[in-house]
């Protein structure tokens, strides 16, 4: 196989389901807010067929901007932030090695990242489902169907035992945690002591979903509100406190969601082109406002 068909295998076939075994095509990576401004990772340019990866950022009243990007072709951005610290993920794929490698990087809104946990070889994917740091030197990350502790320069452990298998895992201020099942969500600290879950979140009759995966793919909480990114519909959706579901925005083929983030009271609902053309997803980001206006950011 050649580089360029590595890339854009890696690509299209981002994330193995292990439970599975099913291959899911979709951009690798996530979105954060820290204060007024949102941070997305995808590639740049957006046609850019060696796949150097980038992290965006945008604010109200501006054009999205390239934040970082990666020198390596075939690499990914996975973010965190904790206060007005960012801490990145960046991967990159080997090809004389067939084998992947992940450094961490950290930095604040308006300075140069540095690094903090060079170049080690990568073989549990981090980060693809969710991370954040304890400290500099001790991460927790998800990856079905559990949740794992890395200290700095060890091996990887499992950091809690939950009842349900996780499918990704979104750090939340005060200390406390999403997790994601197949069918249910979870807060609870980052210890795993549950504070609320919500079941059945995802329809039961499901037709044409996107991959024929009918799965909540992302999570965002606030103020009693649960946002989802749900596939089965192509829909960004809400569980309000009293349990009541709505649909707040519903895309058309080939446009899937795939992450979530509040922004103040408005929602950012960030989607992609998922095709088999040989062409790179194309993103469709947008703002829905309290009231229910929508605006498209990129």
């Amino acid at each position: 196989m050649s580089a360029l068909q590595h890339i854009k295998s890696y690509w299209v076939l981002a994330i193995v389901m292990l439970s599975s075994s099913i291959a899911l095509a979709h951009p690798t990576g996530n979105m954060i807010v820290v204060d007024n401004q949102v941070f997305w990772s995808y590639i740049h340019p957006i046609d850019d067929a060696q796949h150097h990866a980038c992290v965006m950022v945008w604010e109200n009243g501006s054009t999205p901007q390239v934040f970082l990007k990666s020198e390596y072709p075939a690499s990914d951005f996975m973010l965190y932030a904790k206060g007005q610290d960012i801490y990145i993920l960046e991967r990159r794929y080997l090809q004389a090695s067939d084998t992947f490698e992940i450094r961490l990087l950290k930095t604040t809104k308006n300075q140069k990242p540095t690094v903090i946990w060079d170049w080690f070889e990568d073989q549990w994917h981090l980060g693809e489902a969710g991370f954040f740091m304890l400290s500099d030197t001790q991460m927790v990350f998800g990856k079905y169907p559990s949740v794992y502790t890395l200290q700095k320069g060890k091996q990887p452990s499992v950091y809690f035992e939950f009842e349900t298998p996780i499918n990704r895992i979104r750090a939340l201020p005060n200390n406390t945690l999403l997790l994601l099942g197949d069918t249910s969500c979870f807060l609870a600290t980052q210890t795993g002591n549950i504070f609320q879950e919500w079941n059945n979140i995802t329809e039961p009759k499901i037709t044409n979903a996107p991959f024929n995966r009918n799965k909540v793919f992302d999570v965002d909480f606030q103020e009693g509100q649960l946002l989802m990114a749900y596939w089965g519909r192509r829909s960004f959706e809400m569980i309000d406190a009293q349990g009541n579901k709505q649909i707040l925005y519903k895309h058309n083929p080939p446009l899937t969601p795939h992450w979530v983030a509040f922004m103040g009271k408005d929602q950012l609902l960030f989607a992609s082109e998922l095709t088999f053309n040989g062409s790179t997803p194309k993103p469709n980001l947008i703002k829905l406002s309290s009231t229910g206006r929508s605006t498209k950011i990129w």
